[in-house]
């Protein structure tokens, strides 16, 4: 009798630690479904995107920057490296953000502390390229980005006027099917804050009047076959942003006693109807004004761009010629020259300054010259040969340019109309796999200045090499 009692209570109780057991399980399995609903729920509120490149490649080189002869190069070789990656936090459909970050070493290059020496720990070397809101309005199609982003006017080669990351705001909208809207703004330069004492103010800019601002409205129009891009930009810039080294003793002078203005009038259009045959082309007619002292300085000038490519079965070939006005002679009241604020203009890495590899180094050839890299005081004629491929997963480009300078021979210009250059540049790109390329470069430039010449400065031949790879992910 007590056996069977105390069997009946060790059964209810091994029943009860059972029940128990099982109750504290299906707890466990309860809370795990909540914590994984919880944690799902947040993961899915916000997808993670990654997206980049990374390039790293070798250098060869002689009279790349210089084009003297005469003059020794530091070093005929370097390696160098570019990576940028980006970061979208996708909410939805409508609403993102995005930072891109870009890390640039020279191997063995510590000097700044960037980390391309042995041990490879340098700071301050990353630099935020890109930390913007990307949404759509509700119930609309009105899209805004807030905040630092890449911001271009339409172009067949690279805007000569604005086409850069910038600080911006741009909001757009398709009107119909045919028509869009686009207006933007942007600051250029604030040398002073409102937060900010005047204690704290730059003494470059001054206290005041120290901001550039830039404003855009773009209308794009797309038929079948034909698409234009009409635009009007306008900057003003405070007194206090305009600065020059007058007298060569190493302190800023001011060259504006009031505000300046610049107006950009531009157009993109491209013809697609008669494709394989497309054309592309530019106009741009821009105009500035500032005071110094008591004299108003003008500048006007105008940009223009053409293309025309045939799509063959093994290579695409491109005809351009771009033509930009150049400084006036140095008795005209006009400097006669389209104003520019963050160019985006190139053709290849000697003149503008576009390269196979993302890493660039501007212009290797209109920097030297003088001309800079925004098209201007330049007209070019070439022939682009490009995606030309006879074997799997093998291409090649080959660019063939001339230059010469529009400049008045009487002006400042070191790169005028009596003087001009050609170039050669070939890219050989071989596809390892989807997403890695092997890259060689091969360029060639010889050009003549007869105002360097006149300072006993002889423009040598470059040329340069390189051989690479390229990962985009």
């Amino acid at each position: 009798m007590r056996f069977s009692v105390g069997c009946q209570m060790f059964l209810k109780t091994q029943r009860l630690k059972e029940e128990v057991v099982k109750t504290r399980f299906i707890l466990h399995c309860a809370a795990s479904i909540v914590l994984c609903a919880v944690l799902a729920a947040s993961a899915s509120a916000t997808e993670l995107k990654v997206r980049g490149n990374l390039d790293v490649y070798g250098m060869w080189s002689t009279n790349l920057k210089d084009h003297n002869s005469e003059v020794s190069d530091a070093d005929n070789y370097m390696t160098t490296q570019r990576m940028r990656t980006y970061f979208d936090y996708v909410a939805n459909e409508n609403l993102k953000a995005v930072l891109g970050l870009e890390i640039d070493n020279v191997w063995g290059d510590n000097l700044d502390n960037v980390g391309g020496d042995w041990g490879t720990d340098g700071k301050g070397n990353i630099e935020v390229k890109h930390a913007y809101m990307d949404f759509t309005l509700p119930e609309s199609q009105v899209n805004i980005k807030a905040g630092l982003q890449y911001v271009a006017l339409p172009s067949v080669f690279g805007n000569p006027v604005f086409e850069n990351d910038a600080a911006a705001l741009v909001v757009s909208a398709p009107l119909t099917d045919m028509l869009g809207l686009a207006v933007g703004y942007s600051r250029g330069v604030d040398g002073s804050y409102n937060t900010a004492s005047a204690e704290s103010n730059s003494p470059l800019y001054g206290e005041n009047k120290d901001d550039v601002d830039m404003a855009f409205l773009l209308a794009p129009i797309k038929l079948d076959g034909f698409a234009v891009s009409p635009y009007v930009a306008y900057a003003w810039l405070g007194q206090n942003t305009l600065h020059a080294d007058l007298d060569g003793d190493g302190v800023f002078d001011v060259m504006a006693t009031d505000d300046a203005t610049a107006l950009v009038f531009g157009a993109n259009a491209e013809l697609t109807m008669f494709d394989p045959l497309t054309f592309a082309a530019d106009f741009i007619y821009g105009q500035s004004n500032w005071q110094y002292e008591d004299s108003d300085i003008d500048s006007d000038g105008w940009y223009a761009a053409l293309a025309a490519s045939y799509k063959f079965d093994v290579l695409t070939a491109t005809l351009f010629t771009t033509y930009a006005t150049g400084f006036s002679d140095v008795s005209d009241d006009d400097i006669g020259v389209l104003p520019t604020l963050a160019e985006g203009w190139g053709l290849s890495p000697y003149i503008g300054g576009v390269r196979a590899f993302s890493t660039t180094y501007d212009s290797f050839a209109t920097d030297t010259l003088g001309v800079g890299s925004d098209g201007t005081g330049l007209w070019t004629m070439g022939l682009v040969l490009d995606n030309i491929s006879f074997v799997d997963k093998l291409s090649h480009t080959l660019v063939l340019a001339y230059a010469q300078g529009t400049s008045d021979e009487d002006s400042i210009a070191l790169f005028t109309e009596e003087d001009s250059g050609v170039e050669a540049y070939l890219v050989n790109k071989y596809m390892i796999y989807e997403n890695l390329a092997a890259i060689n470069e091969l360029g060639y430039f010889s050009g003549s200045s007869e105002d360097l010449e006149d300072l006993d400065y002889d423009l040598d031949a470059s040329y340069f090499a390189t051989l690479g790879f390229s990962y985009k992910f």
